[in-house]
């Protein structure tokens, strides 16, 4: 830091840039981990092979997408009376995905094993 003025723009701008790959390796790393682990539920549960893909990104994108538009409503000045019910679906938005992403271990017997080791060679 320079004289009491604060880091310069450049460093704020490397910090920011910093900040969004980690939360986006983040991000991607838990979309990765659901995925895999709620097909695998699905395919256990019998769902078609076709249709087992699709249960996890669209529970996470439905996630994403309340978040982001929760922040953006929030932004431009929506009172919480208005964001209240998005609110409310983001709760159970976030408590199905958690749901999803225990059941398999759950299911299988198997909690003290690391995701997508649940059904060992198996599968």
């Amino acid at each position: 830091m320079t004289g009491g003025g604060g880091p310069s723009a450049e460093a704020r701008a490397l910090t920011v840039r910093l900040v969004t790959a980690i939360m986006v390796v983040v991000v991607a790393s838990s979309f990765l981990f659901a995925f895999g682990d709620v097909w695998l539920l699905a395919l256990r549960l019998g769902v078609p092979v076709y249709v087992a893909p699709l249960v996890a990104p669209a529970v996470d994108l439905s996630v994403a997408g309340l978040l982001l538009g929760i922040r953006f409503l929030a932004m431009r000045g929506a009172d919480p009376g208005q964001l209240r019910p998005a609110r409310r679906l983001l709760v159970f938005a976030s408590v199905v995905t958690l749901a999803l992403d225990v059941s398999n271990p759950m299911i299988a017997g198997e909690l003290a094993r690391p995701p997508l080791t649940v059904c060992g060679a198996g599968c």
